[in-house]
This record gives C-alpha cells, sequence and structure tokens, in this order.
C-alpha cells in the first residue's frame, strides 16, 4: 500500500477533521467581480489529487469503466449561484483513457476531448454540489505506469457577478489491483429526533483485482444510535469512558469484494437520531482486511461482539452516482463522512456569580456556560468550539489568577507584534467543541477587591452568537434570554 498503518490511523481521528466531502478534495477556488465585502463569493471544484484506473484486461482488451463526479462549492450564503458552465480538457488524456460524456456535456466537435458542461443552481452548504459525471475507462494498449492529465474550470453566473473558479488538474494514471471505493452519501438536515436514518452507503471495487476479504470502520457520534448490531461486527458503544463522543464499529467482511460490482452496505449504515441528537457525524472507512489493521483498529475502544446475524455484502444491480475520487491504488475515497443535522434544541444559560468581600480581600468567582439539553452541541464538521465564554469582571476588581483557557481579547487595532492587549477585566474563555446535554464547562478566576462601591457597574457573562467558525448560538437555543447572567460584586464577608 502506499499509505502506512500510521497514516491510515491519522485519518481516523476524524474529531479534528474539517467536514469536506472526500477525504482527498483539491480545491481550486476563484473570488466574484463584486466590490463590497458582504459582497464577495468564491466558486471552487473539488477534484481527486489523483485518479487511479484499472489497467485493461491482457486477453480481451477491455477496463472497467469508473465513474469521476466533478462538484462545486460557494460560501457566500447571501449569493445566488444560478448556473453556469464547466470547461473540461481531456486531451491530455488521449494516449491514457477514453472518455464518456454525460448528456450535460457537449464535446467540442473539432477537439472531442474537451467538453462544455452546463450546470444549474449551486447550493451553499458543507457539501458540494455535483454538476458533472464523466466515465473513464483505460486504452486497451495503456501499460502500467502511463499517466495523464485531466484539466477543468468553471463560470458561474450569481447575484454578485460573475464568480470563476481556477484551473483544478487531475492526474490519471493506470494501476493494477483492486480499488475499493466508499460512495459519498447526501448530507441531511431537518431530520427529527427518533427518526429511523437508512444511509444508502455502497461499497464498490473500481479495480481490476478481487480483494478476499475486507475491514470495515465506522464512528457513529453522540446523538445517532445504531439499529443494527451484526454477529461479524465488534462495537465500542456499550461504555464510551475513554472516547464519549463517538462510537465505533468494526466489521470484518469474509467474502470476496469482486471487480466491477457495487455492494449495499445501508444495514450496517442505519441509525436512529435520539432525543440528544443535533449537529450529527457518521463516518465510513473501508480497505483490504489485514490482521495488523484489524488490531490497530480495535486498538480504539472497549469492543464486544454484536450478537445478531453477519453483515454480508448484498451486490446491487446498479452503483448510485459514485463520487470516485480514487481507490486503493491510492487509498482516497476509502474514507467518507456524512453530517446528519438535526431539527432540535439545546437551551445553553449562562452561569454568573455575585462575590462579597471588602477592599483587599482576595476572592474567587466560577462562571461558564450549562447545557440544559435536550440536546448535546458539538461541532464536527468545522472542529470549533460551541460555547466560547466572554467574562467581564466586576469593576474595583483585579484578576491575579485565571484558567489557561482565558483570555484578553485584542480590541486595540494594527498589532505590529509588540504591543499587548489592555486588560480591562474581559477576557474569552474558551470552550471544548462539544457540550454534553446536561453538561457544563466553568472557568475560575481569582479576583482581588480593589473597591467596592454601589456606583461601581457590576461584571457580566455573556454567551455571544457569532460561532466562532462553529455553529451559531441562535440556531438552536431557544432561549436566547438566559444567555448572559450578571457577575456582581456587593460589599459584606467573602
Amino acid at each position: 500500500m502506499r499509505r502506512t498503518q500510521d497514516q491510515y490511523r491519522r485519518r481516523r481521528r476524524w474529531l479534528a477533521l474539517v467536514a469536506v466531502p472526500g477525504a482527498a478534495a483539491l480545491i481550486a477556488g476563484g473570488t466574484g467581480s463584486a466590490g463590497a465585502d458582504e459582497q464577495t463569493d468564491s466558486l471552487f471544484i473539488a477534484s481527486p489529487y489523483e485518479l487511479p484506473l484499472p489497467v485493461a484486461d491482457s486477453e480481451s482488451g477491455t477496463a472497467i469503466q469508473r465513474p469521476f463526479e466533478v462538484q462545486l462549492q460557494h460560501y457566500n450564503a447571501d449569493n445566488i449561484v444560478t448556473g453556469g458552465y464547466l470547461t473540461v480538457d481531456a486531451s491530455g488524456l488521449a494516449d491514457v483513457a477514453e472518455v464518456t460524456w454525460p448528456d450535460t456535456c457537449t464535446p467540442d466537435s473539432l477537439a472531442p476531448l474537451t467538453a462544455l458542461c452546463d450546470f444549474g443552481e449551486i447550493a451553499v452548504s458543507w457539501s458540494y454540489t455535483s454538476v458533472a459525471e464523466i466515465r473513464l475507462r483505460a486504452k486497451a494498449d495503456a501499460a502500467v505506469g502511463a499517466s495523464g492529465t485531466l484539466r477543468m474550470s468553471a463560470i458561474a453566473d450569481s447575484s454578485f457577478g460573475q464568480l470563476n473558479a481556477a484551473m483544478a488538474e487531475v492526474p490519471v494514471r493506470i494501476g493494477d489491483g483492486p480499488d475499493l471505493s466508499l460512495n459519498q452519501v447526501p448530507y441531511l438536515d431537518g431530520i427529527a429526533p427518533g427518526t429511523d436514518v437508512d444511509q444508502p452507503v455502497r461499497l464498490s471495487n473500481f479495480g481490476n483485482q478481487p480483494v478476499d476479504r475486507a475491514l470495515l470502520t465506522f464512528f457513529v457520534s453522540h446523538g445517532l444510535a445504531l439499529k443494527n448490531r451484526y454477529g461479524n461486527c465488534q462495537y465500542d458503544d456499550v461504555d464510551r469512558v475513554g472516547n464519549p463522543t463517538i462510537a465505533i464499529v468494526v466489521c470484518v467482511i469474509d467474502q470476496p469484494v469482486v471487480p466491477g460490482t457495487t455492494y449495499d452496505l445501508s444495514g450496517a449504515a442505519a441509525v436512529r437520531a435520539t432525543s440528544a441528537a443535533l449537529y450529527e457525524r457518521f463516518d465510513y472507512a473501508v480497505q483490504p482486511y489485514s490482521d495488523e489493521a484489524y488490531q490497530q483498529a480495535l486498538r480504539f475502544g472497549e469492543f464486544v461482539p454484536g450478537s445478531g446475524a453477519d453483515l454480508t455484502l448484498e451486490p446491487v444491480a446498479a452503483p448510485l452516482t459514485a463520487t470516485a475520487l480514487a481507490a486503493d491504488l491510492d487509498e482516497e475515497d476509502n474514507y467518507r463522512t456524512t453530517l446528519i443535522n438535526v431539527a432540535n434544541t439545546a437551551d445553553l444559560i449562562a452561569l454568573g456569580d455575585e462575590v462579597r468581600g471588602k477592599p483587599g480581600d482576595i476572592v474567587t468567582t466560577t462562571v461558564g456556560v450549562k447545557n440544559n439539553g435536550p440536546a448535546w452541541v458539538a461541532s464536527l464538521g468545522a472542529g470549533a468550539q460551541v460555547a466560547p465564554v466572554e467574562v467581564q469582571l466586576p469593576e474595583g476588581t483585579t484578576a491575579v489568577a485565571k484558567p489557561d483557557t482565558c483570555f484578553i481579547p485584542w480590541t486595540g487595532g494594527d498589532d505590529d507584534g509588540t504591543a499587548e492587549p489592555v486588560d480591562t477585566g474581559h477576557y474569552v474563555c474558551q470552550t471544548p467543541i462539544y457540550l454534553w446535554e446536561k453538561g457544563r464547562n466553568t472557568f475560575t478566576f481569582t479576583m482581588r477587591i480593589d473597591s467596592v462601591d454601589p456606583a461601581n457597574a457590576p461584571g457580566s457573562v455573556s454567551l455571544p452568537d457569532n460561532g466562532i467558525e462553529g455553529p451559531r448560538i441562535s440556531d438552536f437555543d431557544p432561549q436566547l434570554h438566559n444567555n448572559t447572567a450578571p457577575l456582581t460584586l456587593v460589599a459584606g464577608r467573602g
């Protein structure tokens, strides 16, 4: 294999990953022509770093055809991308591959390996929008190791003006071996708690060699419950003390994965959105079985075997539209991620305090955020903190000790690297990327009381609704009135 086991394990630490559909997305982008910052946008092409094609059979001269899906994305929700066209130049593959164009693509009459592909509206979301599925097949005389380059660019019309995506180049090479591939299932939004989600996960072998056994791994976030427990799978969701945000499933498939065949895995990917579900994530991976890979997979939890029937591979009549970004020859489409957003709420509450003392006293205060549920909150896509806490200490106090996770925000304009932020008693406290239902994050400050005067301004604890690259609190919190709490100083015995 090209990748080492250490590289594969690092990919599996999925809580730190940014949610980009397909683990191998090569993103090329360009900006629109609008002037104001709020009227700028970018158009991106998602494509693989490399695309392997299985070599043609030496006797028949035929090769397995594989799909290559081109996807686009833009980021500004205020901009409506109404449509445009994709230019695909496959002339660099003339000696390597045969190209089959979809109906949305019109080949150039003088250069049939170049085509213009029309596409419609491009939605704004964390997932990309498919605009064309091109099918490639190795030429009969293309030897293993032969290569060429596929080039693409895109132009779109939008309410902000014309958007131009930068040129994307995809190296294509001829390989020999198995080519396991998992399709990208759609991201889901607005799922009701208690809903069963039957995800149409498919496993394909786009290579020219079989795999005798396969190792499947699933990672399921806290708000999702697995519906099936197969006898040839190991589950660690019974007691998840060491890694409580996810459940891990490891399955050994004791049957061949045949070239040119697609199999149904929807039973293993079936989940239910629980009462705690909100922003959920489901990852799924495959690789050829080896004892080493199996033992490595079981290192990530405390596993118990499933009690049901074995998970078996059931061939499907025709593969779903495959987002085939690479294969075992490159391993880039052996790992997929999908997000399931549930129509649920989580009531975050700012935790304030009252501090008593007299001038000269050293006192402590503990403030923070509590999640009153019913859902947990997690930023499993962006990996950002979900509820940063802003603390304004009461007037008349000075912090003498603070948590390492709390810092003074810079508000002094341009920073040339020498100035220090001014300590006005205002701090921003960082929180993890998740907050359990009925859980809390707290921060303890040690303060010196300099003066106690009724005219002193009280302090506050607040939860800013800016998302900090993660979810906005107002998107899921139905009671924003309790997102601010007083932090007061009164005269008295501390």
